[in-house]
């Protein structure tokens, strides 16, 4: 029971801690200039895109480290309660 209570802390965390990352590159999206077509969307761009790294002037938000360190959170929630509701009880 421990470990689902620890599963389920970790996937929360991580979706909240995602969720608040995306919200901030979306308030910030209708305000950008310029953004580099080397990544698929202009959402991407400004999460894993680092500051002043353009030359047109596009500039992204630098979230990458913390939107990976969310995603392994959820992931690894994830696989927590995964092994845990297949567990044989003895």
């Amino acid at each position: 029971m421990k470990k689902v209570v620890i599963g389920i802390a970790l996937l929360i965390s991580g979706i909240i801690l995602n969720s608040f990352l995306i919200q901030t590159a979306m308030q910030y999206l209708p305000h950008m200039t310029a953004w580099s077509t080397n990544y698929p969307s202009k959402l991407f761009f400004l999460i894993f895109a680092g500051m002043s790294k353009f030359t047109d002037g596009a500039d992204g938000l630098g979230l990458a480290v913390p939107f990976v360190f969310g995603t392994i959170l959820v992931i690894m929630g994830f696989i927590i309660l995964i092994v845990e509701y297949f567990k044989k009880d003895k």
